[in-house]
């Protein structure tokens, strides 16, 4: 009793005022804080603010808002007070300022592992005849290339299921495994790049065990505005026509976009007469691959709403692809063809590939009491026919149509994220995904059995800032995954043995039911001081081992092989390191990003000395494998209007068990540097935006081959390119001009589909590119 009179016993007052800047204007959110304690609160808009119940006695009241010095004062509290307080303006002298793509550097900044954010500008300074080409210029990034107009992503070497290509996110669900299969992407659809090079399993689960390419469709239209471009582009090389419309439009919380897109190429020429196969010379009329033409055909359509704590997006789109192979790398077969590949260089005939995919999918995130919630479903179809020349092969007969393999894949997805509030020490998101698949394969070519697959994972990523310079991050996740393969039969009766007379179906695929599971995870920092910027990443991530690795049993005449599955096959594993250095200087910039990972499990194609219809078997092994190397970015302005820069880029890899011990991995990208000229000249007359630029990029030769593979020599290729905005009447027009292969220059790409023939890279082209941009005001919407 004693007690709590005395404690009634003190007096309790508050000390409510007024925070006013020099001018006497009212400075809102400036933080007051009184005493050891800190206790305290924030001004409202008036700039008012009432700190309570404080006891008789001294108090030290600080008071810190942004722009103005921290100030201080010693009020002597005897009964409820009232003070006003004015604060003096911060001076801060900066010697230079520069606007840069402010994403681009928060998504670099904030992230331990390397990152490369690009937008559309880049993918039209840099357009070819896919997206993946077109991506060739990043350190670190390659491409697996089918002729002009098709291609597959390589990430510091690794391809094919260890690169995830997302598009908003959701995994793009392709047929990923082949060489000849690319990405079924409209490149015009695409307004920023997101490409994290090494483990990303943690978000995208299986398959990121390489990197991740996240296309997406960033642009939200302006309230009560109506809006688009018209994108138009040529190739000389191979005769390239396209024409790709976008339109968008907001009311107020109701937005849409649409775009169509139309493409049509010719045979694309080399610097070559003829090309070799099997020892055999073919003559290239007038330098082009025959039958290397093709189309396009793509739509798209996004309804979203938004509002201040919600938003929901529906994506649909649809890309349908048809294109030619070179018919001569197609088997010797085709020197008996009744078809006159020379009579047009815009025909697609037999060999040839169709593909259309199909996509929808619907994004919605809501925000309750500061929590985030995001919500993905998605439903994708990819329906991919291989037609050729129906001939005999060996005990198979002569099949009755052309269509050799189809391939129909439908997929559904569904992903959950939940994110804490921003203001957290710790930001934490936590994940659901969920993935199930069906694949029906068909045609009288056999290479692959139908099956299905099932996914699912959950994971925990979080990060925390100790102090402003230190930014650290980990995160958990677990995969449970099933494989189901049904058996395939041959459609025509061969002998069981070469002593047995006896002729059955014979079994190419036995089924099977196969579960995996994983446990993967990531820590990494990013430290910054000043200029400097240090990053490291150590992960571990992993992949499923897909149904082709498992069960197939075929000649894949695109790849001159026969091709078997091991049954046996454990997940594929990575243990990876990425260190990361940046250093950007007022004139100069410079980064290192060298990385170095363990495969306890690698899964690759191992050659051997067994040969079916005259094509070498090749069987599926897993080894142990090292990797190291990395890339290099530095550029220097050599005054207000000229800078020079350099990327260089090296991948290493070494087998270190299994048949081909010693050895390193195939279709590994040879070492290269490219150095770059660019100058701004400013704005001269009616042209604005200018721009010039040069690469010289020089491609070391590639030794370290996997036998049966070849060697490839080193060399060396220019390229121009050139931009600028100029108007026709008000109505502004961006073209850009790309010169490829300046001096003509004969050379084989390691990766590229054809260099297995000796075919070598595209001859000289000259890329032009309009794009004419419109928007309607909203002043006229209103009337």
């Amino acid at each position: 009793m004693l007690y709590v009179s005395l404690a009634f016993a003190q007096q309790k007052h508050t000390i409510q005022g007024t925070v006013l800047s020099a001018d006497s204007l009212p400075v809102a959110g400036v933080n007051i804080t009184a005493g050891k304690k800190l206790s305290g609160t924030t001004t409202d808009r008036s700039g008012h603010f009432s700190l309570g119940f404080l006891s008789e006695g001294n108090h030290v009241l600080s008071f810190t808002a942004m722009g103005f010095e921290k100030q201080s004062h010693t009020i002597v509290l005897t009964k409820d007070t009232l003070i006003l307080i004015k604060l003096k303006p911060r001076i801060v002298t900066l010697s230079e300022v520069e606007i840069i793509n402010s994403h681009h550097e928060f998504r670099r900044s904030n992230d331990s592992r390397p990152v490369e954010v690009v937008n559309d500008q880049f993918i039209r300074m840099n357009i070819a005849g896919s997206l993946m080409q077109s991506l060739d210029r990043l350190p670190g990034i390659n491409s697996i290339s089918i002729g002009s107009g098709q291609s597959k992503p390589v990430i510091r070497g690794l391809s094919f299921n260890q690169v995830v290509v997302a598009e908003n996110g959701i995994k793009h669900e392709s047929q990923q495994w082949g060489a000849d299969h690319g990405v079924e992407v409209d490149q015009f659809n695409v307004e920023r790049i997101e490409v994290i090079k090494g483990p990303a399993s943690l978000m995208y689960g299986s398959d990121a065990i390489a990197g991740v390419i996240d296309l997406k469709q960033s642009f939200l239209p302006e309230p009560r505005s109506l809006g688009g471009n018209i994108d138009l582009s040529g190739q000389t090389n191979n005769m390239l026509g396209a024409v790709s419309a976008g339109l968008h439009g907001r009311h107020k919380k109701l937005w849409a976009k649409a775009r169509i897109t139309l493409i049509d190429y010719a045979d694309y020429s080399v610097p070559v007469d003829s090309v070799e196969y099997y020892s055999y010379y073919f003559k290239l009329k007038d330098r082009k691959l025959r039958n290397s033409a093709g189309e396009e055909k793509n739509g798209s359509v996004s309804l979203g709403w938004v509002s201040d704590k919600m938003s929901s997006t529906l994506f649909v789109n649809n890309t349908f692809s048809k294109s030619g192979f070179f018919a001569n790398a197609h088997g010797l077969e085709i020197r008996n063809s009744q078809i006159d590949y020379d009579r047009s260089d815009r025909d697609i005939d037999l060999p040839y590939q169709q593909v259309n995919h199909f996509k929808v999918h619907s994004r919605n995130l809501i925000n309750i009491n500061g929590i985030n919630h995001q919500l993905d479903i998605a439903f994708q179809q990819n329906n991919r026919q291989e037609f050729s020349e129906a001939v005999e092969h060996g005990y198979m007969p002569k099949p009755p149509d052309s269509l050799e393999r189809r391939f129909d894949k439908e997929a559904w997805s569904v992903n959950y994220t939940i994110k804490n509030r921003e203001t957290a020490k710790v930001n934490l998101s936590a994940g659901l995904n969920a993935e199930i698949q069906q694949n029906q394969s068909a045609g009288w070519g056999f290479i692959l059995p139908s099956f299905s697959r099932i996914m699912a994972g959950a994971f925990l990523v979080g990060e925390s800032r100790p102090t402003t310079r230190l930014l650290l991050s980990g995160g958990l996740r677990f995969d449970a995954g099933n494989i189901r393969i049904e058996q395939y039969n041959d459609w025509f009766v061969s002998p069981v043995g070469a002593q047995d007379t006896t002729s059955v179906f014979k079994e190419r695929a036995s089924a099977s039911d196969l579960d995996f599971s994983h446990l993967s995870w990531s820590t990494g920092m990013v430290y910054k001081y000043q200029k400097l910027t240090l990053k490291a990443n150590i992960g571990n991530s992993f992949r499923m081992p897909l149904a082709k690795e498992l069960a197939s049993d075929g000649v894949n005449y695109h790849m001159y092989r026969f091709e078997k599955g091991n049954p046996d096959l454990k997940p594929e594993t990575a243990y990876q390191l990425d260190f990361g250095v940046e250093i950007n200087h007022s004139v100069w910039a410079f980064e290192l990003s060298p990385f170095a990972g363990y495969f306890p499990s690698f899964i690759y194609l191992n050659p051997t000395y067994q040969y079916y219809e005259g094509l070498q078997v090749f069987e599926y092994k897993q080894s142990k494998v090292i990797r190291g190397g990395g890339e290099m970015h530095f550029h220097y302005n050599l005054g207000s209007k000229i800078k020079a820069g350099a990327i260089g880029e090296y991948v290493w890899s070494r087998q270190l068990s299994g048949e081909k011990k010693g050895f390193g991995l195939p279709l590994s990208p040879p070492a290269s540097f490219l150095i770059n000229l660019t100058f701004n000249p400013g704005d001269a007359g009616f042209l604005s935006d200018t721009w010039i630029s040069a690469d010289f990029k020089l491609v070391s030769a590639q030794n370290e081959i996997v036998p049966p593979e070849k060697k490839t020599p080193g060399h060396q290729v220019i390229n121009l390119s050139a931009g600028t905005t100029f108007k026709a009447g008000n109505q502004p027009i961006i073209l850009t001009l790309r010169l490829s292969n300046l001096l003509n220059t004969r050379y084989l790409n390691h990766t590229s589909f054809y260099r297995l023939i000796g075919a070598p890279e595209p001859g000289r082209g000259l890329n032009i590119g309009i794009r004419i941009p419109f928007l309607v005001k909203p002043k006229q919407l209103q009337k």
